[in-house]
């Protein structure tokens, strides 16, 4: 089981998201997605670059949590001018394991140095803002093992709490919750008190999830 100190909590985007601007002729698309390592961040560039085979540039950035990795690449622009807004984008918002790309169709106007950063800044910006983004907290599972009696006398505080229950009835009723790291051992000592120490718990794994409360 990982140790709760060795995960670390972070955010990303909730979806992938596009975006489209023009600018003096120019057309920047934007796309932001979800990855989780360099080999999807490097799929996912491909499949965005297979799409947009006649763009003139297809310039990125990626964020990936495990090793801290940030590169960005301006793909041909002027140095400067697309990878590092694209990266400020994505480093701004503190979002990680995301790639976002944008493609532009060259209108025949230069943009200047100036232009190409606010361009591809704004781009990227958009996308994100259409991928929405979400917290990944460390998250503990736990089994609950507990009588039919006192099932009745913890089901309305678990309701209350809102976390996410799955619940198997036979002779006993086994209660398998997911719910923050830090807010384990208070619900342990609660569980304990309700049910005067009958209940068995069992801490079945940590790991980093998508916490919705379901209140």
């Amino acid at each position: 089981m990982p140790d709760s100190q060795s995960l670390k909590p972070y955010q990303t985007i909730q979806k992938a998201g596009e975006s489209e601007i023009v600018i003096s002729k120019s057309c920047f698309l934007g796309y932001c997605v979800s990855v989780s390592n360099e080999q999807q961040a490097q799929e996912a560039l491909a499949q965005i670059r297979k799409k947009h085979y006649d763009a003139r540039h297809c310039c990125y950035a990626v964020r990936l949590h495990e090793g801290g990795i940030a590169r960005s690449s301006d793909d041909g622009e002027p140095s400067g001018t697309a990878g590092a807004p694209i990266l400020g984008v994505l480093s701004g918002a503190g979002v990680e394991n995301v790639l976002c790309a944008v493609v532009r169709y060259f209108g025949g106007v230069l943009l200047g140095t100036g232009g190409l950063v606010r361009a591809y800044g704004k781009a990227a910006s958009e996308a994100l803002a259409k991928a929405g983004t979400v917290q990944i907290r460390v998250c503990v599972r736990l089994r609950v093992t507990v009588s039919y009696s006192s099932y009745n006398l913890l089901e309305p505080m678990l309701r209350q709490k809102g976390y996410p229950c799955e619940t198997a009835f036979t002779d006993q009723v086994a209660l398998t919750l997911l719910l923050p790291a830090e807010e384990g051992e208070a619900l342990i000592a609660a569980i304990t008190e309700k049910t005067d120490g009958s209940a068995q718990i069992v801490m079945l794994d940590q790991s980093l999830e998508e916490y919705r409360p379901t209140n």
